[in-house]
């Protein structure tokens, strides 16, 4: 008898399950965050990346009454931190903030062990700035018109700096140099810093830079700004024009940060944590003071970063395998 009903309740069991299990998904992302968040950043303290996320997370704290933590892992181009977070449990508690080199630029250069398009969720976009094309006021090009007008001169003579082979500047280089037809040469450097400082000399014509690090010596008359790599005009550089209204029609290379957990992390959480970051990025003092490096701060919805870091996957795929970029 007691296998007959367990056999006939079995189905009524089995359905209790079924409606019982979202409640049960919401019971335990209910009082999420219980403890602090990690958030995994592949750069150093202090760059724009670092600091946007850092305001960004103290007013999560803020909002969700548990510490945000920003862990700076930087190293190997940023894929120590991306591949840390890869391999971190999918709790909602590890979140990696992913910047454009790492997640979209990385995959096509290095061998990696994870794969940022498969062992991650998108989460939230957080800010995008474009790199601003710089030149040695010395050095007798003042627009981007005469910029390709004197590498159409002098094929593979004009060299410009960057900070790094591979880098997210590099990239928007070279797409400007496939975009314009060009043959210039990359001067790759270890860093910003000492990129800015060979431009300053005289001893490489111009670069593609850093908007934050290059905003203090534009207005003191130490580079000339000739254009910026964005959709639009930069707040922090009103009066410098596009590279697209400068003379490549259609141009436009942005770098990014967003937000992303490991692969796996609870769907309520992603989405939970979406929300309140668009809430926090809204503010319009964080949003002023992101302005003033530069960066346009918006958040966006899970699907929506999904979707640009495909689009921005597939771009900068096509730029390596044209440029024939590879790594020493």
């Amino acid at each position: 008898m007691a296998y007959t009903l367990s056999r006939a309740f079995a189905p009524w069991l089995a359905l209790a399950g079924i409606l019982l299990a979202p409640a049960a998904v919401a019971d335990t992302t209910a009082g999420y965050p219980e403890r602090p968040v990690k958030l995994a950043l592949p750069f150093p303290p202090g760059g724009s990346a670092d600091t946007i996320t850092r305001s960004m997370a103290e007013r999560l704290q803020a909002q969700l009454h548990q510490p945000f933590l920003i862990e700076n892992r930087p190293g190997a181009a940023g894929n120590v931190a991306t591949r840390y977070i890869a391999k971190a449990p999918a709790d909602g508690y590890n979140l990696l903030v992913g910047v454009t080199g790492a997640m979209a630029i990385n995959p096509n250069l290095y061998t990696l062990d994870y794969d940022p398009a498969r062992d991650f969720v998108a989460v939230s976009m957080v800010a995008r700035a474009p790199v601003v094309v710089v030149a040695d006021p010395q050095a007798g090009i003042g627009s981007i018109k005469q910029l390709i007008e004197q590498a159409k001169a002098r094929p593979g003579m004009l060299t410009y700096a960057t900070n790094g082979v591979g880098t997210s500047h590099h990239l928007a280089a070279e797409l400007f140099r496939q975009a314009a037809g060009l043959d210039m040469r990359n001067v790759p450097y270890k860093g910003t810093p000492e990129a800015l400082q060979d431009i300053i000399g005289g001893r490489v014509p111009l670069g593609f830079m850093d908007l934050t690090a290059s905003i203090p010596l534009i207005a003191s008359g130490k580079l000339k700004a000739l254009a910026t790599t964005g959709i639009k005009r930069t707040p922090a550089l009103p009066d410098v024009p596009t590279v697209a209204e400068a003379g490549v029609p259609g141009f436009a290379a942005d770098t990014w940060v967003g937000i992303f957990a490991p692969k796996g992390t609870p769907q309520p959480i992603v989405e939970k944590l979406s929300a309140e970051m668009k809430t926090a990025l809204a503010l319009p003092e964080l949003r002023a003071r992101a302005q003033t490096q530069g960066l346009e701060v918006a958040g966006s919805t899970p699907a929506e970063l999904q979707r640009f870091l495909q689009e921005e996957s597939a771009k900068w795929k096509r730029v390596v395998n044209e440029a024939g970029i590879k790594l020493q």
